[in-house]
């Protein structure tokens, strides 16, 4: 096989990038859309989401492009295509084109090592795809780690003399978001037990949403089946977490509806939950692993309310056994990660335990916590919100916030403050008058929903709880906003604002 020759200078490719460790951000990340989206996401949308057809345009343009096998020349004509929108009708293309497969494979392997842009990235390995796998496994494993990348790889690794599976399963196990996805679909197609094991134990779980994958693993791990038996700890909090999971038929795919066998599960596992909080209480000390088992029955008595009558009974006798309020006050304190804190705060919540000393704790020690202020705003009652409101006024770098409008949208580390706000901003409709500070530092962020959400919180407040200074940081903000949208909204605010009187 012929060397492949560079074809443009790239510091460094994408490639390269994830083969020496480089992180989740990827070179072309300054180049890409105004709005941040996790890796993989825009595509996922499309595959899950979208049922369009390629845009012919696009799609003419990019065959002719490949027909000429040179890869500054498909870079190019790639402009602001979606791959992803046209890869199966350009394989079609390039299958039947009757090109050169030296030349397409030795474009693909260009594009897929050399390009430091996603978008030709996939296209080289979609390309890749058409050959067999053994030839570039190790450069597909290491594009197919990245969740940008996953579902491309995916594809191109199936097409072997060997089986894929031992490979996907191993990606599988690396990637988080939109890439365990892809992969846990097909994957579940695949009659190996192991695989079919791990999947409704830990590989349903992902960084975008749990309702993608928790029919898939209850239907693939047969749930039903193994509820049936004497489930381990491990199994049972996965299976609890499934079913609630399920129990959401507002989610992105098919809920507790899709899944034959969900009443049958249910039953099982409330059966097993009941024989468990029997001993509870003979436990050394508080275990906040435990109360996910009240949240997942507490959805479970929810959705059994309107579907499974007969459920609900064993429902609610379970959330009321004494043992939860036992458990949870211990477990609130004891919690080591803010997982298992907003669990606690949770069951304290459906409870009527307070938890708000231990929210205003844990926010001193970490002012950004957005769970924990959404939390304390959501329990405030008029005696309190004052104090939650100077709390964060004390603890938030307003000033650093206000540092003028831009087109941000508060994606990343770097906005860990500003989405913090945005947890203060969205409740103070509702309080006229109070957290004033807070929306002025709202007005000014570079962040477009900070931006927002002061403008609705304004908006709602009768005149007569407007401070003195309202007006003219509303006309200081119309001045300065670059949003249309937010102008818009700006725009009416200030113009139903009472005047200002003139002077004598």
């Amino acid at each position: 096989m012929r060397m492949v020759r560079k074809w443009w200078k790239a510091s460094p490719s994408i490639y390269q990038h994830l083969r020496d460790g480089g992180g989740e951000d990827l070179p072309d990340a300054a180049r890409g859309p105004g709005t941040a989206w996790m890796p993989g996401a825009r595509d996922g949308v499309l595959v899950y989401h979208w049922g369009g057809q390629a845009d012919e345009e696009e799609l003419r343009r990019l065959s002719a492009a490949i027909a000429t096998l040179k890869p500054a020349t498909v870079r190019k004509a790639i402009g602001e295509a979606r791959i992803i929108a046209l890869v199966d009708a350009l394989l079609s293309e390039v299958s039947s084109a009757g090109l050169d497969p030296d030349g397409i494979y030795h474009l693909g392997y260009a594009l897929a090592t050399e390009s430091d842009e996603r978008e030709a990235v996939k296209l080289g390995i979609a390309l890749l795809g058409l050959f067999d796998a053994a030839h570039h496994r190790d450069e597909l494993m290491t594009l197919g780690r990245h969740d940008e990348f996953t579902l491309f790889a995916l594809n191109a690794l199936r097409n072997t003399d060997g089986d894929a599976t031992a490979d996907l399963w191993a990606l599988a196990r690396q990637v988080r978001g939109w890439g365990r996805i892809h992969l846990v679909e097909h994957l579940a197609q695949v009659p190996d037990p192991a695989v079919r094991e791990w999947i409704v134990r830990q590989g349903f779980r992902n960084a975008v949403s749990t309702a993608y994958l928790a029919g898939t693993a209850a239907e693939a791990g047969d749930l039903a089946g193994r509820l049936a038996g004497t489930p381990d700890d491990e199994l049972l909090e996965a299976a609890g977490e499934i079913l609630a999971t399920l129990t959401d038929e507002g989610g992105p795919v098919a809920g507790m509806s899709g899944y034959q066998e969900g009443r049958r599960a249910a039953g099982l596992y409330l059966g097993h939950v009941e024989a468990r909080t029997g001993g509870f209480g003979r436990i050394a000390g508080p275990d906040a692993g435990e109360l996910r088992h009240f949240l997942h029955v507490h959805a479970l008595r929810e959705y059994a309310a309107e579907h499974w009558p007969e459920l609900l009974p064993r429902c609610a006798e379970i959330l009321a056994r004494p043992v939860w309020a036992e458990l949870a006050p211990g477990a609130l304190a004891a919690a080591d990660d803010d997982d298992a804190f907003r669990r606690a705060v949770q069951v304290c919540e459906l409870l009527g335990i307070p938890t708000a000393g231990a929210l205003r704790a844990r926010l001193r020690a970490d002012p950004y916590g957005e769970a924990h202020w959404h939390a304390l705003m959501r329990q405030a009652e008029p005696p309190d919100v004052d104090e939650v409101l100077a709390l964060a006024a004390e603890l938030l770098p307003l000033a650093e916030i206000a540092s003028g409008p831009g087109q941000d949208d508060g994606v990343g580390p770097r906005f860990r403050a500003h989405r913090a706000l945005d947890m203060l901003l969205q409740s103070l409709d509702a309080w006229p008058g109070r957290g004033w500070p807070l929306i002025a530092a709202g007005l000014a962020s570079p962040v477009v929903r900070n931006r927002n959400l002061a403008v609705r919180a304004l908006s709602a407040w009768d005149h007569a709880t407007l401070p003195p200074e309202a007006r003219a940081a509303v006309a200081a903000a119309l001045r300065a906003e670059p949003d249309p949208g937010v102008r818009e909204r700006l725009e009416r605010l200030h113009e139903g604002l009472p005047q200002s009187p003139a002077p004598r």
